[in-house]
């Protein structure tokens, strides 16, 4: 069951939900908007290769701060960013970013792959929500921080779940770029 915006609130005032940062204002019918904050890691070439059992992608990122001047994305350039909100879940919720039509229809593509916010996300220290930003249009496009970038959809688990999130992402307050040192793939 996807949350309307009256599930949501009700699931905040019991304390399911956490959104520091929270503002009537960005609540939708069946969402929550989630804005981009002034902290960008941008993809750089680099001539070497990731290894997705033990490169520390960090160094493939160049860490920029913005201001309300945005910042361009040219064609084919992959970003990271975090949202200024701040996301906690209980065991009975778990959450989907989606991305706004109005960027999908310049060719932006915001959280592609990675849509599924955990239930217990956030439990003991309310994180930011990662951003994975990349311009598939053949033109270059202007983003800003703290503006609307994408919609939190929420959802009812079944029953709760009797496992924690605890990925090496959590309670972090900005994106950060993947690391296979720590967490490599099985």
């Amino acid at each position: 069951m996807i949350y309307s915006n009256i599930d949501i609130i009700s699931k905040v005032e019991a304390g399911s939900i956490t959104i520091a940062n929270y503002s009537d204002e960005y609540m939708r019918p069946s969402s929550y908007f989630l804005r981009m904050d002034k902290k960008l890691f941008r993809m750089k070439k680099i001539e070497s290769f990731i290894d997705a059992k033990h490169t520390d992608t960090s160094v493939f990122f160049n860490d920029i701060d913005l201001d309300d001047n945005g910042i361009i994305i040219h064609p084919g350039e992959f970003s990271l960013a975090s949202s200024v909100e701040m996301i906690s879940l209980d065991h009975t919720v778990c959450a989907e970013p989606y991305q706004l039509s109005c960027y999908a229809r310049i060719g932006l593509g915001v959280n592609f792959s990675s849509c599924h916010v955990a239930a217990s996300f956030g439990e003991n220290k309310p994180p930011s929500i990662t951003f994975e930003i990349i311009n598939n249009s053949c033109n270059s496009i202007k983003i800003y921080p703290g503006v609307k970038f994408c919609h939190l959809r929420l959802h009812d688990h079944v029953t709760p779940a009797t496992k924690t999130y605890n990925g090496i992402y959590s309670e972090k307050k900005e994106a950060m770029p993947a690391n296979f040192a720590l967490k490599p793939v099985r």
